[in-house]
């Protein structure tokens, strides 16, 4: 039987989401947790990984399992083994053709940035910009990278990957001096995320143009974005499939 679950992770202490000798990681934990439930090795799939530091909200991983619990006993038996970063917040039984990564249609990240004074207590979870930043100059460039495009120039170099993905939104928004950037995209490139808004920033800055950025999406990879944001402010936020 094939089990999906929603997890909300808090990224400050893990080595990113995928398995890694040596260090510590989401699915790591995840993994230890269900082979103490099953009694056996287990893997699990998840919709995407994220990068040391990074949390999730809403990020979602099946697995299969011969072991059959009610659905909320799962959730339940793996939060049961957890440690205190990591929590599942739903499990439900799927059919064998769902996939975590390949039936996922939409991701959805949010990034936060403070302007304000720094801050010891947010320091894991905001990044501590420190600086005012002019928000419509930012709101006008982010519209370049809306739709289909080639965004070699703002992801990690990988020879073999598809660096074409379509963004569907883009927002910007600022309260009480934390501004939050808001992605949605049929899918994203390792890096792409940051690279988008460490981008932003620099317009947002006054340190280039919104026509710099712009000549580097349609290098296609050619000029590369050398401006990448923070890990600690990216959060994955939501994983839409078809029944969202």
């Amino acid at each position: 039987m094939r089990v999906k679950c929603i997890v909300s992770y808090d990224g400050s202490k893990f080595h990113g989401f995928q398995v890694q000798n040596k260090e510590r990681t989401v699915q790591g934990e995840i993994q230890k947790a269900l082979k103490k439930i099953n009694e056996e090795d287990v893997i699990i799939h998840a919709s995407g990984r994220t990068d040391a530091k990074v949390h999730a909200v809403h990020q979602v991983f099946h697995f299969d399992t011969q072991k059959q619990l009610p659905p909320q006993q799962w959730k339940r038996a793996i939060n049961h083994f957890m440690p205190n970063d990591i929590y599942i917040l739903d499990a439900c039984y799927v059919d064998e053709d769902f996939h975590s990564r390949y039936s996922a249609v939409k991701k959805e990240y949010r990034y936060l940035l403070s302007t304000k004074e720094y801050s010891p207590f947010e320091t894991n979870y905001i990044f501590q910009y420190g600086k005012e930043l002019d928000i419509e100059l930012m709101r006008d460039a982010a519209k370049i990278f809306l739709g289909e495009h080639n965004f070699a120039s703002f992801c990690s170099y990988d020879q073999y990957g598809n660096t074409i993905r379509t963004l569907y939104s883009f927002d910007i928004s600022e309260e009480n001096g934390i501004i939050t950037f808001r992605l949605i995209g049929n899918g994203f490139r390792r890096y792409m995320v940051r690279h988008l808004v460490g981008g932003i920033i620099q317009v947002g800055a006054k340190r280039i143009s919104k026509e710099i950025l712009s000549e580097m999406l349609e290098s296609c990879g050619e000029k590369k974005c050398l401006f990448k944001a923070k890990p600690q402010g990216l959060y994955l936020q939501e994983v839409y499939y078809e029944e969202n």
